[in-house]
């Protein structure tokens, strides 16, 4: 019984492990032109060498990656640019552009002002683990609307739309994830959960596939969940249960697994 708990606490850390990598190399940031032209966002580009390099945003929008507070200041790098319409042309932004640093100019110019807050969307295609301590199950026959408390994990898989809010301090990331998700549950069968209560000569607990999709409101790695689930019993008698592939709602906490740094 103990190899059995090691290996599966083995196999648990490879999956969250191989996810938090997935996440990384899916998750990018959207530079946008237009948020540059409009003067909602600044940036700075300081060549190999440290020096400060005016340069242009000519493609429309463009993919960046490892957003970071660098000695307090925001900073960036662009991910490889598909095209190369603008590879030659020296002061715009392209696969030619030295490798330097991008700067996102959030400094004050007087002591007075306020402070300078940016955004920058972002978007990921990533997996997560949602906790959902509780259930609220539809009535079914004879049995009432009832809710239900236990804590149960299960894995999701999802598109994650949000945004950075960026200053001189700190990056924090709100966003939404809407996923499909996968966990086991518990399906416990009574006289009083049971179709037919004669066909079950004892109370039992049988092991449950939980199935369904998730809504996540997250800020940085975790956030409140609402989740539309299904519950199918697996084992004996699992055709008596009442619950077998009915709906419930749920609420819980998620994590992207360490999707946002």
């Amino acid at each position: 019984m103990r190899t059995l708990k090691i290996t599966g606490i083995l196999i648990l850390w490879c999956c969250i492990f191989t996810a938090h990598a997935q996440n990384s190399r899916s998750f990018y940031y959207l530079i946008k032109k237009k948020d540059i032209d409009e003067g909602k966002l600044r940036i700075i580009y300081r060549t190999p060498d440290g020096t400060v390099k005016p340069i242009r945003m000519c493609y429309s929008v463009l993919k960046a990656e490892d957003l970071h507070i660098s000695n307090g200041v925001p900073a960036f790098h662009f991910e490889t640019i598909p095209s190369t319409q603008y590879d030659s042309i020296n002061d715009c932004i392209s696969n030619s552009t030295p490798l330097g640093q991008f700067e996102i100019d959030v400094a004050k110019r007087k002591i007075g002002d306020k402070n300078i807050i940016a955004k920058i969307p972002f978007r990921a295609w990533n997996w997560g683990i949602s906790f959902i301590p509780y259930r609220m199950r539809f009535q079914q026959d004879s049995i009432p609307l009832t809710s239900d408390s236990k804590v149960e994990l299960s894995f999701m898989y999802g598109y994650t739309s949000g945004f950075a809010k960026i200053n001189h301090e700190s990056i924090t990331h709100y966003y939404f994830t809407g996923s499909a998700f996968l966990g086991l549950s518990t399906a416990k069968l009574q006289k009083e959960t049971v179709t037919n209560p004669q066909a079950l000569t004892r109370n039992q607990d049988n092991v449950a596939l939980s199935y369904g999709v998730n809504a996540m409101f997250g800020r940085n790695n975790f956030g409140i969940s609402l989740s539309l689930g299904f519950d199918v019993s697996v084992g004996k008698n699992s055709d008596l249960w009442i619950y077998q592939n009915k709906p419930w709602l749920g609420i819980g906490v998620s994590t992207n697994l360490g999707l946002l740094k």
